[in-house]
């Protein structure tokens, strides 16, 4: 095959090309050399995302599958959903859009890799375990978390659910910025994951965005379009005689 293939390439760019086209009158490979090939735009840097992409959830004993082996996250994240993206060299896992742990890839099979930062954080965590205690991510928070939990206690929503989600939150947007939007959902008489979220994604404008799509090209990928200004239709809705007249077929019809 690969001989056959050297043949019709060396048959294409020998002979072929160097024919008077019937069509056109030109001999092809000219024309390239000399109008087309100067046409051509350069092939573009960002390389070809190619990585394998799975969903896994973290075990109880942090870690994730992937290829018949098992890979080390952070303790924290047990039992939280988890994005990996693996290509011939490196498992990197994801938390939303937040990178929690990075592999050299193992192409045996049965194999545990665990980083040393995973397990040393674990034994941290284990002397202090209890069944209904908070991870140490939440229990960082101080005075927030703890007066969280009390009210969270005397009421009907899961501290398991609850506790997993807070600690998604302060991976994904920061312990800090977790503690605050709690500290606010409670000064509004309120306790739940739901609302936190809320004043992170919302209140806060913390959205976790996608990076900016780059075509390859300056003049596309440096353009900028200014925001328009919305205050021309306040001054509409508040003076109805300076609204834009109705454009013909729109006037409005009464049945």
């Amino acid at each position: 095959m690969i001989d056959l293939n050297v043949q019709a390439l060396r048959w294409r760019d020998d002979f072929a090309n160097n024919r008077v086209h019937e069509v056109t009158g030109k001999v092809p490979a000219l024309v390239f050399e000399h109008t087309e090939k100067a046409a051509l735009n350069p092939l573009p840097n960002t390389a070809f995302d190619t990585d394998q992409v799975e969903g896994q959830t973290v075990t109880k004993s942090f870690r994730v599958r992937f290829d018949r082996n098992t890979y080390s996250v952070p303790p924290a994240l047990l039992c939280q959903p988890v994005v990996i993206r693996a290509d011939d060299d490196w498992v990197n896992v994801w938390l939303g859009t937040k990178p929690v742990a990075r592999h050299p890839r193992c192409w045996a099979a049965g194999e545990d890799i665990e980083a040393l930062e995973h397990r040393e954080a674990a034994l941290v965590m284990k002397p202090g375990a209890r069944r209904d205690g908070l991870p140490p991510v939440l229990e960082r928070m101080g005075e927030v978390a703890t007066r969280y939990f009390k009210v969270a206690t005397a009421g009907t929503k899961s501290l398991y659910r609850e506790r997993m989600r807070l600690v998604f939150f302060a991976e994904v947007f920061g312990p800090t910025q977790t503690a605050e939007a709690m500290a606010e959902v409670m000064a509004n008489g309120h306790v739940g994951a739901d609302y936190v979220e809320y004043v992170l994604r919302q209140k806060k404008g913390l959205i976790p965005g996608a990076l900016p799509l780059k075509l390859g090209q300056p003049e596309l990928d440096n353009t900028s379009l200014p925001e328009p200004d919305l205050a021309r239709y306040d001054s509409l809705g508040s003076n109805p005689d300076n609204a834009a007249p109705l454009e013909p077929g729109d006037e409005e019809t009464n049945e």
